[in-house]
């Protein structure tokens, strides 16, 4: 994957409180990965639950709680973190 940002970068750039949906390089590229991977169906956001808020708080949690132990490239994190809170739910009957 070649990318100019590390995962200690993006963490860096996401200090802060979960939840600010401020305008910024964080919640710009947490958003940019949100719509990329539901676009393409990696993940299931609900009406419910699929938010700006929601999207930017959880991928700032896991940043936060896991993003240091990462070896994947940012974008793999904040998948990860995405597929973690809005995961597709399989169809049974394949």
């Amino acid at each position: 994957m070649v990318s100019a940002l590390t995962t200690e970068d993006l963490i860096a750039q996401c200090r802060g409180k979960d939840a600010d949906p401020a305008p910024s390089f964080c919640t710009g590229y947490i958003l940019g990965a949100f719509d990329t991977l539901s676009m393409a169906r990696e993940i299931c956001p609900s009406a419910t639950k699929g938010s700006t808020i929601d999207a930017v708080a959880t991928t700032r949690k896991y940043l936060r709680t896991k993003g240091k132990k990462a070896k994947a490239a940012p974008i793999f994190v904040v998948r990860d973190a995405l597929r973690r809170s809005f995961a597709c739910k399989r169809n049974a009957k394949r």
